[in-house]
């Protein structure tokens, strides 16, 4: 394990930087205002014992203590502070100098509070390693090479004291447990919360691996939706509903292998997704080898019935490339008409936005009676459509289970047959 620990990624270094300042912004504050109130009752008490040279001294030590804190905290407000770490070293560097003051001036009393120079030396000091062990925020490394500098100090003060070498040693050995525990203390922090960082890091990537296979699934707002614990259901007036189906699929699947039949299966619903999402069709599911969609839903943001019928168009023309390719003929049948629906998700388990309503039937009807790689609409369809595509004159036909209905066929000639982009 290294002793002072860092991510590779210089990006996630930086980013750890700034949260973990951010995080700890509200304790290192309480911690400021800590100091700043004993300093200041400190002040308040010391006219009662101190003369009148001492108090004086030691207000002047406390105030430049107190200012670097009240900067200290002022920083804290802003960006700077979050993204600079070397202002902690500039921060304690003031508020060293400031603690030597405060032991100088607390020196001289001496025969006051009976407690020497030399004493006040290691209280104060091992106190302010404390202070910046908690304060030294995502700085392990900062804070080692403050946290030496003041043991370097420390000994040079020992050095040239009036004190015997075992009560320098002694002196020595406690101020260095103030520091190896500060040391330990700042380390193990910064461990810690990078490691709570790291994680934080590892579960937002599978939230948002689970949110990307949500949205596979669910159009996005209808997720949002569920997440929030709403019931999902919609009301649409007027919907273009696709479906599409492969011609003689049961005699394809007698004469192909089950991995070559699940291999034609998979491009074809894989050029179906690439056209619905090329003409902003929202594709609602497959049902076996049929592949069900709707333009004007939820997560569809095409033009109605003519996106609808360019998304079947330029299907038709991708299936026979490949058919010609594969050496496979696949032919379609595509029925699409346009009416309200009803949308909304039920269950609890393998959640999907489905559709339903008469017109889920009747474009279901009319796929059943379009040619072999030939689309069939009803009026509502047609008439949405306009002049933008040329169909036959309309037929009457009897369908199961809606009645006689007007049906359009789409003339495929060579040119209609041309893959084009919304």
């Amino acid at each position: 394990m290294a002793v002072i620990n860092r991510f590779d990624d210089p990006e996630s270094e930086r980013n750890y930087i700034v949260a973990e300042r951010a995080a700890r912004i509200p304790a290192t504050r309480a911690l400021i205002l800590i100091g700043i109130a004993t300093f200041l009752s400190y002040i308040t008490m010391n006219p009662m014992y101190f003369p009148r040279e001492g108090v004086i001294a030691y207000t002047i030590a406390a105030g430049v203590f107190i200012a670097v804190l009240v900067a200290y905290y002022l920083l804290t407000q802003t960006r700077f502070y979050l993204e600079q770490r070397w202002v902690d070293l500039v921060l304690f560097t003031g508020l060293t100098a400031a603690m030597l003051m405060l032991i100088d001036a607390l020196g001289d009393q001496a025969a006051i509070t009976g407690i020497s120079r030399f004493g006040m030396a290691i209280i104060n000091m091992g106190i302010l390693v404390i202070f910046a062990s908690v304060g030294f925020i995502a700085n392990a490394r900062l804070f080692m090479i403050w946290a030496f500098t003041l043991l370097l100090l420390y000994v040079a003060f020992l050095a040239q004291a009036d004190r015997s070498l075992i009560q320098k040693t002694y002196t020595l050995t406690n101020f260095s447990t103030f520091f190896v525990f500060s040391a330990f203390v700042n380390w193990d922090i910064d461990r810690r919360a990078r490691k709570v960082f790291a994680a934080n890091i590892a579960l937002e990537a599978e939230r948002q691996k689970t949110e990307e296979l949500l949205y596979n699934v669910l159009p996005q707002t209808v997720a949002k939706r569920l997440r929030d614990g709403k019931a999902v259901a919609d009301s649409f007036s007027d919907v273009s509903v696709v479906f599409v189906d492969i011609v003689g699929f049961s005699k394809l699947a007698q004469q192909l292998s089950p991995g070559h039949l699940v291999k034609l299966l998979n491009q074809f619903f894989s050029i179906a997704d690439s056209c619905a999402e090329r003409h902003s069709i929202e594709k609602v599911k497959t049902i076996g080898d049929a592949y069900l969609a709707v333009s004007g839903g939820t997560a569809s943001s095409g033009q109605g019935a003519l996106a609808a019928v360019n998304f079947g168009r330029d299907l038709i023309a991708e299936m026979k490339q490949r058919a010609e390719a594969s050496g496979v003929d696949i032919k379609l049948r595509i029925g699409i008409h346009t009416g309200p629906v009803v949308g909304g998700v039920v269950g609890s388990s393998r959640l999907a936005y489905d559709y339903w309503g008469d017109t889920m039937n009747i474009a279901s009807r009319i796929e059943g009676v379009a040619d072999h790689n030939g689309i069939a609409v009803s009026s509502a369809t047609y008439f949405e459509c306009g002049s933008a595509h040329d169909f036959e004159r309309a037929e009457t036909l009897a369908l199961k289970g809606v009645g006689e209905t007007e049906i359009y066929r789409l003339k495929m000639t060579q040119a209609s047959l041309a893959v084009t982009e919304d």
